[in-house]
């Protein structure tokens, strides 16, 4: 299922990728020195294929149509075993828990260390999702030296994120794991179709499936 994303209380169709860019892997510019070897290589290879060619010939078009076959009645699964599927609704953290717009950060914190957890959602008076707030976005908050101090009475409206990356109950949760390393997430909110939140599943989630289910490998 794909993944959804909320902006302060309401369902968006842009697609995912085009407003949360990964950011999990960075690409490297290939320096100039860099270049040059690898077109020395690209010469090197040509050469040693020239002889490889002359002396041994090319390969057998026989074999290459042999396994060909092969992989065709196989399915394609001889080396391959089918991927496991999870879906969210098995290892999502529920119910939720989670402050209202317009709430102290004093009540946030408290919720949090009640609750031993370092994430909440933020609803609005009529339940809607409007964004989530991290033990982590509160501290910078307060730890914030401006012309104006922040002090615990303050609310909760410019700490939390408004735009969020949401995923339904039978979302694999291998995509959810993807989805938190190449967008930074430490945090997926569970959403049914119709808008009623469900649930929340957290990098600590997927790392205890990961851990505790000798079935979640990487096949």
């Amino acid at each position: 299922m794909a993944l959804v994303i909320y902006d302060q209380g309401y369902r968006i169709q842009t697609p995912v990728k085009s407003m949360f860019t990964p950011r999990g892997v960075e690409q490297l510019a290939a320096s100039p020195h860099t270049a040059e070897a690898g077109v020395e290589k690209d010469h090197e290879k040509d050469h040693v294929d020239q002889i490889q060619h002359h002396e041994y010939g090319p390969p057998a078009k026989g074999n290459a149509r042999k396994a060909a076959t092969l992989y065709t009645q196989t399915g394609g699964s001889a080396q391959e075993q089918p991927r496991s599927y999870i879906p969210a609704s098995l290892i999502m953290s529920h119910p939720v828990q989670a402050v209202l717009q317009g709430s102290k950060i004093q009540s946030a914190l408290y919720k949090m260390k009640q609750f031993d957890i370092s994430h909440l959602l933020v609803l609005s008076g009529a339940g809607r999702l409007m964004g989530t707030v991290t033990e982590k976005l509160l501290l910078q908050y307060l730890s914030y030296q401006g012309a104006q101090s922040h002090t615990i009475e303050d609310t909760i409206e410019q700490c939390y994120t408004r735009q969020v990356i949401t995923a339904t109950p039978d979302t694999n949760i291998r995509q959810l794991a993807v989805s938190c390393v190449e967008h930074q997430l430490s945090c997926i909110p569970i959403v049914q179709e119709n808008g009623n939140l469900v649930g929340i599943i957290t990098r600590t989630d997927l790392l205890q499936s990961l851990i505790n289910n000798e079935w979640l490998d990487s096949r």
